[in-house]
Protein backbone atom coordinates (compact mmCIF):
# COMPACT_ATOMS: atom_id res chain seq x y z
CA UNK A 1 0.00 0.00 0.00
CA UNK A 2 3.26 2.25 0.92
CA UNK A 3 4.37 1.56 -2.23
CA UNK A 4 1.23 2.59 -4.18
CA UNK A 5 1.33 5.76 -2.77
CA UNK A 6 5.53 6.55 -3.05
CA UNK A 7 4.57 5.44 -7.00
CA UNK A 8 1.53 7.82 -7.33
CA UNK A 9 3.62 10.53 -4.98
CA UNK A 10 6.21 10.09 -7.92
CA UNK A 11 3.66 10.39 -10.90
CA UNK A 12 2.10 13.38 -9.44
CA UNK A 13 5.62 14.77 -9.10
CA UNK A 14 6.19 14.47 -12.22
CA UNK A 15 3.84 15.56 -14.09
CA UNK A 16 4.34 18.97 -12.19
CA UNK A 17 7.44 19.06 -13.24
CA UNK A 18 6.30 18.06 -17.04
CA UNK A 19 3.99 20.90 -16.66
CA UNK A 20 6.22 23.46 -15.27
CA UNK A 21 8.88 22.60 -17.61
CA UNK A 22 6.58 22.94 -20.34
CA UNK A 23 5.37 26.18 -19.20
CA UNK A 24 8.71 27.83 -18.88
CA UNK A 25 9.80 26.75 -22.66
CA UNK A 26 6.88 28.23 -23.79
CA UNK A 27 6.81 30.97 -21.84
CA UNK A 28 10.31 31.94 -23.32
CA UNK A 29 10.06 31.08 -26.51
CA UNK A 30 7.38 34.08 -27.01
CA UNK A 31 8.44 36.08 -24.18
CA UNK A 32 11.55 37.82 -25.41
CA UNK A 33 10.47 38.60 -29.30
CA UNK A 34 8.11 40.71 -27.30
CA UNK A 35 9.94 42.03 -25.03
CA UNK A 36 12.26 43.60 -27.20
CA UNK A 37 9.67 45.33 -29.77
CA UNK A 38 8.34 46.90 -26.48
CA UNK A 39 11.21 47.75 -24.60
CA UNK A 40 13.55 49.52 -27.62
CA UNK A 41 10.88 52.27 -28.55
CA UNK A 42 11.27 53.82 -32.38
CA UNK A 43 10.13 56.03 -34.52
CA UNK A 44 7.46 52.66 -35.69
CA UNK A 45 5.69 53.64 -32.25
CA UNK A 46 4.54 56.65 -34.27
CA UNK A 47 2.98 54.34 -37.50
CA UNK A 48 -0.03 53.71 -35.19
CA UNK A 49 -3.08 55.08 -37.08
CA UNK A 50 -5.20 56.01 -34.15
CA UNK A 51 -2.21 58.41 -32.89
CA UNK A 52 -2.39 60.39 -36.04
CA UNK A 53 -6.04 60.45 -36.37
CA UNK A 54 -6.58 61.72 -32.26
CA UNK A 55 -3.99 64.31 -33.13
CA UNK A 56 -5.59 65.54 -36.46
CA UNK A 57 -3.15 66.21 -39.72
CA UNK A 58 -3.93 69.72 -39.17
CA UNK A 59 -4.54 72.97 -36.95
CA UNK A 60 -8.68 72.19 -37.97
CA UNK A 61 -8.47 68.22 -36.57
CA UNK A 62 -8.38 66.13 -33.47
CA UNK A 63 -7.03 67.16 -30.38
CA UNK A 64 -4.96 70.09 -32.31
CA UNK A 65 -8.69 71.31 -32.52
CA UNK A 66 -9.20 71.87 -29.18
CA UNK A 67 -5.67 73.00 -28.27
CA UNK A 68 -6.22 75.76 -30.98
CA UNK A 69 -9.73 76.47 -29.86
CA UNK A 70 -8.18 76.99 -26.03
CA UNK A 71 -5.92 79.55 -27.54
CA UNK A 72 -8.81 81.60 -27.36
CA UNK A 73 -8.76 80.82 -23.60
CA UNK A 74 -5.86 81.99 -22.85
CA UNK A 75 -6.27 85.43 -25.07
CA UNK A 76 -9.22 85.98 -23.20
CA UNK A 77 -7.73 85.14 -19.48
CA UNK A 78 -4.64 87.20 -20.32
CA UNK A 79 -7.02 90.15 -21.42
CA UNK A 80 -8.83 90.15 -18.02
CA UNK A 81 -6.00 89.66 -15.97
CA UNK A 82 -4.19 92.12 -17.43
CA UNK A 83 -7.29 95.06 -17.12
CA UNK A 84 -7.63 93.88 -13.44
CA UNK A 85 -3.96 94.44 -13.17
CA UNK A 86 -4.51 98.24 -13.51
CA UNK A 87 -6.61 98.25 -10.21
CA UNK A 88 -5.13 95.53 -8.57
CA UNK A 89 -1.13 96.78 -9.24
CA UNK A 90 -0.52 93.33 -9.59
CA UNK A 91 2.78 92.02 -11.97
CA UNK A 92 1.07 91.04 -15.61
CA UNK A 93 3.19 90.40 -18.49
CA UNK A 94 3.42 93.12 -21.62
CA UNK A 95 0.60 92.34 -24.39
CA UNK A 96 3.74 93.05 -26.72
CA UNK A 97 5.87 89.67 -24.54
CA UNK A 98 1.98 87.59 -24.38
CA UNK A 99 1.96 87.78 -27.70
CA UNK A 100 5.63 86.57 -28.94
CA UNK A 101 5.07 83.66 -26.76
CA UNK A 102 1.40 82.76 -28.31
CA UNK A 103 3.22 82.65 -31.87
CA UNK A 104 5.99 80.81 -30.64
CA UNK A 105 4.45 78.11 -28.28
CA UNK A 106 1.02 78.08 -30.88
CA UNK A 107 3.79 76.91 -33.39
CA UNK A 108 5.33 74.31 -31.62
CA UNK A 109 1.78 72.65 -30.48
CA UNK A 110 0.53 72.59 -33.95
CA UNK A 111 4.49 71.19 -34.58
CA UNK A 112 3.83 68.60 -31.51
CA UNK A 113 3.98 65.54 -33.19
CA UNK A 114 7.10 66.06 -35.53
CA UNK A 115 9.21 67.42 -32.18
CA UNK A 116 8.02 63.86 -30.51
CA UNK A 117 9.09 61.97 -33.78
CA UNK A 118 12.51 63.13 -33.19
CA UNK A 119 12.86 63.45 -29.47
CA UNK A 120 11.89 59.63 -29.82
CA UNK A 121 14.20 59.70 -33.00
CA UNK A 122 17.17 60.47 -30.81
CA UNK A 123 16.77 58.71 -27.89
CA UNK A 124 16.39 55.51 -30.49
CA UNK A 125 19.91 56.31 -32.00
CA UNK A 126 21.59 56.23 -28.19
CA UNK A 127 19.96 53.43 -28.01
CA UNK A 128 20.81 51.54 -31.12
CA UNK A 129 24.65 53.36 -30.89
CA UNK A 130 25.09 51.90 -27.04
CA UNK A 131 24.21 48.05 -28.21
CA UNK A 132 26.22 48.33 -31.33
CA UNK A 133 29.20 49.23 -28.55
CA UNK A 134 28.36 45.90 -26.66
CA UNK A 135 27.92 43.74 -29.76
CA UNK A 136 31.61 45.04 -31.11
CA UNK A 137 33.25 44.44 -27.67
CA UNK A 138 31.47 41.60 -26.10
CA UNK A 139 30.39 39.53 -29.17
CA UNK A 140 27.04 39.50 -27.99
CA UNK A 141 23.77 40.69 -29.54
CA UNK A 142 22.15 43.14 -26.69
CA UNK A 143 18.78 41.95 -26.39
CA UNK A 144 16.31 40.07 -24.03
CA UNK A 145 16.58 37.09 -26.57
CA UNK A 146 20.18 36.53 -26.23
CA UNK A 147 19.77 37.20 -22.09
CA UNK A 148 16.88 34.81 -22.15
CA UNK A 149 18.98 31.81 -23.99
CA UNK A 150 21.97 32.76 -21.91
CA UNK A 151 20.03 32.02 -19.03
CA UNK A 152 18.48 28.54 -20.59
CA UNK A 153 22.14 27.70 -21.24
CA UNK A 154 22.92 28.35 -17.86
CA UNK A 155 19.69 26.84 -16.28
CA UNK A 156 19.00 23.80 -18.43
CA UNK A 157 15.19 22.76 -18.71
CA UNK A 158 14.59 19.22 -19.64
CA UNK A 159 11.77 17.09 -19.08
CA UNK A 160 13.49 14.38 -17.56
CA UNK A 161 15.93 16.21 -15.37
CA UNK A 162 13.56 19.43 -14.25
CA UNK A 163 12.48 19.66 -11.03
CA UNK A 164 10.25 22.84 -9.89
CA UNK A 165 11.61 22.35 -5.77
CA UNK A 166 15.13 21.72 -7.21
CA UNK A 167 17.63 24.97 -6.83
CA UNK A 168 17.88 25.33 -10.58
CA UNK A 169 13.70 25.06 -10.36
CA UNK A 170 13.32 27.91 -7.56
CA UNK A 171 15.87 29.93 -9.94
CA UNK A 172 14.14 29.65 -13.29
CA UNK A 173 10.81 30.15 -11.72
CA UNK A 174 11.74 33.55 -10.36
CA UNK A 175 13.49 34.45 -13.93
CA UNK A 176 10.36 33.61 -15.32
CA UNK A 177 8.21 35.71 -13.14
CA UNK A 178 10.50 38.38 -13.20
CA UNK A 179 10.63 38.02 -17.05
CA UNK A 180 6.41 38.30 -17.00
CA UNK A 181 6.95 41.19 -14.53
CA UNK A 182 9.32 43.10 -17.17
CA UNK A 183 6.61 42.23 -19.97
CA UNK A 184 3.63 43.88 -17.96
CA UNK A 185 6.01 47.26 -17.15
CA UNK A 186 7.01 47.78 -20.51
CA UNK A 187 3.56 46.91 -21.80
CA UNK A 188 2.37 49.87 -19.58
CA UNK A 189 5.58 52.05 -20.59
CA UNK A 190 4.53 51.53 -24.49
CA UNK A 191 1.00 52.79 -23.98
CA UNK A 192 2.47 55.51 -21.43
CA UNK A 193 4.99 57.17 -24.23
CA UNK A 194 1.69 56.62 -27.05
CA UNK A 195 -0.30 58.83 -23.96
CA UNK A 196 2.59 61.21 -23.47
CA UNK A 197 2.70 61.99 -27.51
CA UNK A 198 -0.98 62.78 -27.25
CA UNK A 199 -0.82 65.05 -24.57
CA UNK A 200 1.70 67.36 -26.38
CA UNK A 201 0.01 69.48 -27.90
CA UNK A 202 -1.54 70.50 -24.58
CA UNK A 203 1.86 70.50 -22.87
CA UNK A 204 3.24 73.45 -25.31
CA UNK A 205 0.04 75.38 -25.35
CA UNK A 206 0.15 75.63 -21.43
CA UNK A 207 3.86 77.77 -21.87
CA UNK A 208 1.24 80.32 -22.82
CA UNK A 209 0.48 80.98 -19.39
CA UNK A 210 3.01 80.94 -16.46
CA UNK A 211 -0.25 79.71 -14.13
CA UNK A 212 -0.01 76.22 -16.27
CA UNK A 213 3.36 76.05 -17.52
CA UNK A 214 3.84 73.15 -14.33
CA UNK A 215 2.09 71.01 -16.80
CA UNK A 216 4.75 71.01 -19.90
CA UNK A 217 7.37 70.51 -16.71
CA UNK A 218 5.97 67.03 -15.84
CA UNK A 219 4.80 66.27 -18.88
CA UNK A 220 8.53 66.80 -20.15
CA UNK A 221 9.94 65.07 -17.13
CA UNK A 222 7.58 62.09 -17.53
CA UNK A 223 7.80 61.92 -21.35
CA UNK A 224 11.76 61.93 -21.26
CA UNK A 225 12.06 59.78 -18.29
CA UNK A 226 9.92 56.92 -20.07
CA UNK A 227 12.24 56.89 -23.28
CA UNK A 228 15.69 57.34 -21.34
CA UNK A 229 14.95 53.79 -19.55
CA UNK A 230 15.58 52.17 -22.54
CA UNK A 231 19.17 53.52 -22.60
CA UNK A 232 19.08 52.07 -18.80
CA UNK A 233 18.25 48.86 -20.04
CA UNK A 234 20.69 48.71 -22.64
CA UNK A 235 23.71 49.19 -20.02
CA UNK A 236 22.53 46.44 -17.91
CA UNK A 237 21.87 43.86 -20.79
CA UNK A 238 25.52 45.19 -21.94
CA UNK A 239 26.92 44.77 -18.35
CA UNK A 240 24.68 40.51 -18.10
CA UNK A 241 26.01 39.39 -21.38
CA UNK A 242 29.48 40.56 -20.55
CA UNK A 243 29.84 39.14 -17.63
CA UNK A 244 32.01 36.04 -17.39
CA UNK A 245 29.45 33.13 -15.75
CA UNK A 246 29.76 30.05 -15.27
CA UNK A 247 27.67 26.77 -13.98
CA UNK A 248 27.58 28.16 -10.33
CA UNK A 249 24.83 28.60 -7.71
CA UNK A 250 26.42 32.15 -6.84
CA UNK A 251 26.31 33.01 -11.14
CA UNK A 252 22.64 31.58 -11.37
CA UNK A 253 21.80 34.01 -8.56
CA UNK A 254 22.93 37.28 -10.32
CA UNK A 255 20.10 35.89 -12.94
CA UNK A 256 17.85 36.92 -10.53
CA UNK A 257 19.80 40.57 -9.77
CA UNK A 258 19.53 41.05 -13.43
CA UNK A 259 15.86 40.52 -13.32
CA UNK A 260 15.69 42.71 -10.45
CA UNK A 261 18.11 45.30 -12.03
CA UNK A 262 15.63 45.23 -15.10
CA UNK A 263 12.41 45.34 -13.51
CA UNK A 264 13.49 48.92 -11.57
CA UNK A 265 15.11 50.35 -14.35
CA UNK A 266 11.67 53.06 -14.42
CA UNK A 267 11.88 53.37 -11.31
CA UNK A 268 15.94 54.13 -10.47
CA UNK A 269 15.34 56.44 -13.55
CA UNK A 270 12.35 58.27 -11.83
CA UNK A 271 14.54 58.81 -9.06
CA UNK A 272 17.24 60.82 -11.17
CA UNK A 273 15.39 62.28 -13.46
CA UNK A 274 11.87 62.93 -12.10
CA UNK A 275 8.26 61.57 -14.00
CA UNK A 276 6.52 58.72 -13.79
CA UNK A 277 6.85 55.06 -12.79
CA UNK A 278 5.33 52.40 -15.01
CA UNK A 279 3.65 51.43 -11.76
CA UNK A 280 1.15 54.65 -12.30
CA UNK A 281 -1.44 54.71 -8.88
CA UNK A 282 -1.58 58.29 -8.67
CA UNK A 283 -3.95 60.25 -11.00
CA UNK A 284 -3.46 63.68 -12.84
CA UNK A 285 -3.39 66.04 -10.19
CA UNK A 286 -0.21 64.30 -9.16
CA UNK A 287 1.83 65.15 -12.16
CA UNK A 288 2.06 69.33 -10.56
CA UNK A 289 4.17 68.17 -7.94
CA UNK A 290 6.73 66.56 -10.39
CA UNK A 291 7.60 70.22 -11.62
CA UNK A 292 8.17 71.55 -7.77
Amino acid sequence: MSEEKLNLTDAIFQSLNDIFSKLFSSIDNSIYSLLDNLCFIDTDILKNSAINKLLGNNMAEGLLLICNALVIGFILFYAANFLFSHLTYSKVASPSQFIFKCIIFIALMNTSLWICTEIINLISIITNLIRDIGENYFNQTISFANLINTINTKIYINTEEFSIISFDGIIKSFCTIGLINLLFNYSLRYVMVQVFILLSPFAFLSLISDNSSWFFKAWLRSFISLLLVQILICIILCLALSLSIDNTNFSKLMFIGIIYALTRANAYMKEVFGGISTDISAGISNLKNLSN
